[in-house]
């Protein structure tokens, strides 16, 4: 499993152009990747925890499965050589046979222009009060809206001079996105993924 971190303008590619970006880069420095079998043979690499579109990182990681044992610190030095900037890999660990990593807890920093107004530590209270937290999420296929409860999800809320630090849960069942927590706040959720940053992952 290699750790990375995504800063620049390679915050803005998705989840799918992230893992062609891994995919030629793997090739580029010969590592050895297993591929699925079948008619269309494809790399077995999974991203435990996309990265939502915008939102910078420095706790991204990615699992890869190798047709035979390799040298991790070789192949993180030449994995790194054929990184485009904007990503720079930060380890790497063999995982156990049959070990997959799971995500428990995400920790994210909103970057705001000036000081949270004092109204804002109010704002938080309530929420982190509440038994519910509602948001509306927009299917992209069938633009059909539903009600979703965040609160299990939401582990906490600060404010932290000028920004907003939040760690949510990551269970089977979902998650509370970065945006809705700004929504909450007052921003809106579908330009504000730029000003988000991904602190850390703890993994069970």
């Amino acid at each position: 499993m290699f750790s990375y971190r995504v800063t620049g303008d390679l915050r803005f590619i998705s989840h799918h152009d992230t893992l062609r970006l891994f995919r030629r880069a793997l090739a580029r420095a010969d590592i050895p990747v297993r591929f699925s079998e079948g008619f269309n043979p494809h790399p077995r690499m999974t991203i435990p925890l996309p990265r939502p579109v915008g939102v910078s990182s420095e706790a991204e990681a990615i699992v890869i499965e190798t047709d035979k044992a390799i040298d991790p610190a070789d192949a993180l030095q030449r994995l790194q050589a054929q990184m485009p900037e904007g990503i720079g890999l930060q380890g790497v660990r063999a995982l156990a046979a049959g070990e997959r990593p799971q995500p428990d807890e995400a920790r994210y920093r909103l970057l705001l222009e000036s000081a949270a107004p004092p109204e804002w530590s109010a704002r938080v209270d309530e929420l982190m009060a509440s038994e519910t937290v509602v948001v509306a999420r927009t299917d992209p296929k069938s633009k059909k809206s539903r009600s979703v409860n965040i609160k299990p999800y939401i582990v906490g809320i600060e404010l932290a001079g000028d920004a907003v630090e939040f760690t949510l849960r990551v269970t089977g069942e979902g998650s509370a996105r970065p945006a809705e927590i700004a929504g909450l706040l007052g921003f809106d959720p579908t330009s504000i993924n730029h000003r988000i940053h991904r602190q850390e992952v703890r993994w069970r």
